[in-house]
């Protein structure tokens, strides 16, 4: 039977293979025992075909009496594990006793803490491992404890204890190439952090930990100088003179990151100046163009605006752009623009398009996708639910378009991770009242008609209190402001008051409002870091940004935030598609492509507290090394699958707003 979570199997066979711990090694079995059987399992193993070597090793286990017995169980379980059938696998470490084998027990633990990754149970792992390494274990199982503890840290959102761990990991490595990756791993996750917290949390002395956060700040500061860089890391090198980082990682990845570094000379703009898309096109603008005059005067490229407000006209004007001389362009904003820009197969100059459309063929290489699109934010949803240990889901979403796509969104990728989706429920966004579609969702309309049956049978009123469902562990409520301050109070009076709420952006205006979003408390939702984070100073911090440009603190914010990010983008969009481990701090979120060039947002959480949104941090990202290896395979493909439809999010609900505000805001 396949696990249900290959994903992370793979993403940590991955590191393991990059550190040079698999085929299994570290396990003492029964050195007494040679046979052909043995040597038969061990070869099988070698050659990957683990499934194969586990069903011999169960074969010796039978064969041999304890204790060596359960050595031969453990193999088996580590093979069944490599393998992919976890399940397998777990049953065999439950027969396993390690109570009078104490080397054995560390193993043991060790791979029921694999186990949990793979389902993504980052703490369960960590609880198993919290007491560390025993003495004198095998270099081969000391590595995989830091990567495995790597992993965990990672799955949990501590991306600097991550990389402590890769850091302690690097010391274990004696192969160069091996090496170089698990350096390269390092960098990678400290980049991941924003400038803010990785100036903050530089460790006093800052020693190793704090010469990788110094390299990860550089990267992060790139902009394509050669003599920059080179003068930036004889600096780090004179502060940290015996720093682990292999010389070929500094001059190899500085090298490839000035060949990706790419910044336009002459950008053409596609954007509308009327129609549904205009109020949206105009904050997109402001956005851009606020980013664009914080940039030096030498380095600002030549800007061409072209009206794309009849879709009709964008593969024209893709060509006027073109024969005048542009290097890039942005745009266009509607979805039909983009459409017929993915099936051109193939783009003269790259284009950055600003909103998000499913791949009917294999869109052009060129063609990069940035959109504020609702979807991620329910896939995120499912993996913070289930990152904080929750099982089981129950959904209330709104009909219509919007509510569908969010909805199906969040129940695929919920399943995927294994979650159960025990009820949904959608309800009528006209309406003020939810009463009869918040029962339904949580069975207090079949505890009344029990009660209604009974009454009938016994021929007498009983007293009676509605009891709600027991199989969900919190409600997935998709809502704009004015509906979710409406059915929060609904399902506390409907006996859910202590059932956790998780919702999308799409709950909260942007701005703080404590008198009204009272009627919020303690729902939880992902969104974009310039709303939430504080920037300090920033010249594009949403404070600042208000005092010149008013309008961005109003219904289109997210759109000024997209808008100084898709300038930001450009130069970087190289370094981006070469790995979905890159990543670009971003306005809208920690930004990262996907093998089909559309552009992901890693978003902040939050929870509303006395009417105010506060800040929990960065979501934890589920995407891993196996993300990389299924997206290479993926671009040998003749058409990439995506989840779901992803557009531009809707700042408001759809079926309230004016139907040109809607477009507007899509």
């Amino acid at each position: 039977m396949q696990p249900r979570h290959t994903k992370y199997l793979f993403s940590l066979i991955i590191l393991l293979v990059l550190i040079g711990c698999v085929p299994v090694s570290g396990i003492k079995d029964d050195a007494s025992t040679t046979s052909p059987l043995k040597e038969q399992a061990l070869a099988l193993e070698a050659a990957g075909d683990y499934n194969a070597a586990a069903q011999l090793f169960e074969e010796l286990a039978r064969q041999t009496l304890p204790p060596g017995d359960q050595s031969f169980l453990l193999r088996a379980a580590e093979n069944y594990f490599h393998g992919q059938e976890n399940e397998r696998a777990a049953e065999l470490l439950a027969r396993i006793n390690t109570a009078s084998l104490p080397d054995l027990d560390f193993q043991k633990r060790l791979l029921i803490a694999e186990l949990a990754i793979s389902r993504s149970r980052p703490d369960e792992a960590m609880t198993l491992l919290d007491e560390g390494i025993p003495a004198d274990m095998p270099i081969e199982l000391q590595q995989r404890y830091h990567s495995v503890k790597a992993e965990g840290f990672r799955l949990a959102g501590n991306l600097l204890e991550s990389a402590r761990e890769l850091g302690d990991l690097d010391l274990l490595i004696a192969d160069m190439e091996q090496r170089l990756q698990n350096q390269l791993l390092i960098i990678q996750t400290l980049s991941a952090l924003t400038d803010t917290a990785l100036d903050l949390l530089q460790p006093n002395p800052p020693g190793i930990q704090g010469g990788w956060m110094a390299l990860a700040r550089i990267i992060k500061g790139h902009t394509g100088d050669t003599q920059q860089i080179q003068e930036q890391i004889k600096r780090w090198r004179e502060k940290f003179p015996s720093h682990p980082a292999v010389p070929d990682l500094l001059k190899g990845y500085f090298e490839k990151l000035e060949s990706q570094y790419q910044r336009p000379n002459h950008l053409a703009v596609l954007l509308p100046k009327s129609g549904p898309y205009a109020n949206a096109a105009r904050a997109l603008r402001d956005g851009f163009m606020a980013a664009y005059y914080q940039q030096p005067v030498e380095s600002r490229p030549r800007l061409v605006f072209y009206d794309s407000s009849d879709s009709n006209e964008t593969w024209p004007l893709y060509r006027q752009a073109v024969e005048s001389g542009a290097d890039m362009v942005i745009g266009p904003l509607n979805k039909d623009g983009v459409s017929q820009l993915a099936r051109a197969g193939e783009l003269e100059i790259p284009v950055l398009a600003l909103n998000q459309v499913p791949p009917e063929t294999t869109p052009p290489v060129t063609l990069y996708q940035f959109g504020l699109a609702p979807e991620d934010e329910a896939r995120q949803v499912a993996e913070r639910a289930w990152l904080d240990g929750h099982t089981r889901a129950i959904a209330f979403t709104p009909s219509g378009d919007w509510g569908d796509r969010v909805l199906n969104a969040f129940r695929n990728r919920w399943e995927r991770l294994g979650g159960t989706l025990s009820e949904q429920q959608r309800y009528d966004a006209r309406d003020n009242d939810f009463s009869d579609a918040i029962q339904a969702l949580l069975n207090l309309d079949e505890s009344r008609s029990r009660r209604t049956r009974i009454q009938r049978l016994l021929g007498q009123k009983l007293e009676f209190e509605p009891r709600r469902r027991t199989d969900a562990d919190f409600i997935f409520l998709a809502a704009n402001p004015p509906k979710a301050r409406l059915i929060r109070p609904q399902f506390q009076f409907h006996h859910a008051a202590d059932v956790p709420v998780y919702s999308t952006s799409s709950v909260y205006t942007g701005a703080p409002n404590p008198d009204q979003d009272q009627d919020l408390e303690g729902i939880k939702f992902p969104d974009i870091p310039w709303l939430l984070m504080s920037e300090g100073d920033s010249p594009l911090s949403m404070e600042n940004l208000a005092k010149t440009l008013p309008g961005s603190q109003g219904i289109y914010r997210r759109l000024y935030a997209m808008g100084i990010d898709s300038f930001k983008l450009l130069p970087h969009l190289g370094r981006l598609q070469s790995s979905s481990r890159e990543t670009i701090d971003g306005k809208t979120g920690n930004l990262y492509l996907d093998s089909i060039r559309q552009v992901h947002r890693q978003l902040v959480w939050a929870e509303m507290i006395k009417g105010n949104p506060r800040a929990i941090g960065y979501a934890p990202r589920m995407a891993t090394l196996a993300d990389e290896m299924e997206e290479l395979e993926a671009t040998k493909l003749t058409a990439a699958p995506v989840e779901t439809p992803t557009e531009t999010e809707p700042e408001t609900d759809p079926s309230e707003s004016d139907p040109a505000q809607i477009k507007a805001a899509e």
